[in-house]
C-alpha cells in the first residue's frame, strides 16, 4: 500500500461537523492572519534620555577642561611652529643676534658670489654661500646636538680628524653633501648642493669654520 492510498483511506474516514466548522471558522477569524512582520526592539524612553544626557556631559566637560588645559600650559612649553628668523648684514651682526662669535671663511668648493646671514630664535646662526649654481649652508649652536636639519638616511657615512676633531661625512656614491662635527661647545653642520669626494672635504673644513 502506498502513501497516498494510505493518506486516502484515512481522510474518508474523518467526518467534520457542523460544530467542528464553525469552531475552526471563529478560530480563524479570532487570530486575524497577517503576513509576519520584523520583531522590533523598542528601548524605554529613560534610557534615550540617559544616553542623551550622557552625550550633553561629554560636550560640557570638554568644553569646560579645554580652556583650563590651555591656560595650564606653562609658556614655555607651547610649540613655536614659525621660528624667529633675523637676517643680519655681517658676520658681526650675526654674532650679536646669536650671543656668541660665529665662525666663517671662505674655503669652498666653488667661488661665492653672494653670502647670506640668518639668525633662528636668536640661537642658532646660519651663513649661506651661493654661487656658479651651487650652495653652501654652515650653521652653528651652543651644544653638541645635530642643527643641520638635514634627516635623509644616507648610503655613505665616514668620519675624518680636521684639526683634531672628528668630522662626520654624509652622502652617497662617494660624494658626500652634508658634514656634522663639534668641540663640545658649539655644534657646527655644514651642507652642500652639490656632493664631493671625502679628500676634497679635508680642504674644505681645514681652512674653514675654524674647524
Amino acid at each position: 500500500m502506498t502513501l497516498r492510498r494510505a493518506y486516502d483511506e484515512i481522510m474518508n474516514k474523518v467526518e467534520v461537523t457542523e460544530e467542528m466548522r464553525r469552531r475552526v471558522l471563529a478560530r480563524i477569524a479570532e487570530e486575524r492572519l497577517e503576513p509576519a512582520r520584523p520583531e522590533v526592539v523598542r528601548f524605554p524612553a529613560w534610557k534615550k534620555y540617559l544616553s542623551a544626557a550622557a552625550c550633553l556631559a561629554l560636550v560640557i566637560a570638554g568644553a569646560v577642561a579645554l580652556p583650563r588645559l590651555i591656560r595650564s600650559q606653562p609658556p614655555g612649553e607651547i610649540v613655536q611652529t614659525v621660528p624667529k628668523i633675523e637676517e643680519a648684514a655681517s658676520l658681526a651682526e650675526l654674532s650679536k643676534l646669536v650671543g656668541f662669535e660665529v665662525d666663517g671663511g671662505a674655503a669652498m668648493p666653488f667661488e661665492p658670489e653672494e653670502t647670506t646671514y640668518c639668525s633662528y630664535w636668536n640661537e642658532l646662526a646660519q651663513v649661506q654661500y651661493s654661487g656658479q649654481g651651487q650652495t653652501a649652508t654652515y650653521r652653528q649652536s651652543a651644544g653638541t646636538a645635530d642643527n643641520s636639519g638635514d634627516y635623509t638616511v644616507y648610503g655613505d657615512v665616514a668620519e675624518v680628524m680636521v684639526n683634531g676633531l672628528p668630522v662626520t661625512l654624509k652622502g652617497d656614491g662617494g660624494a658626500y653633501v652634508l658634514a656634522l662635527w663639534t668641540d663640545g661647545r658649539f655644534s657646527y653642520s655644514l651642507r652642500l648642493s652639490q656632493g664631493v669626494a671625502e679628500a676634497e672635504w679635508q680642504g674644505v673644513l681645514a681652512g674653514t669654520f675654524g674647524g
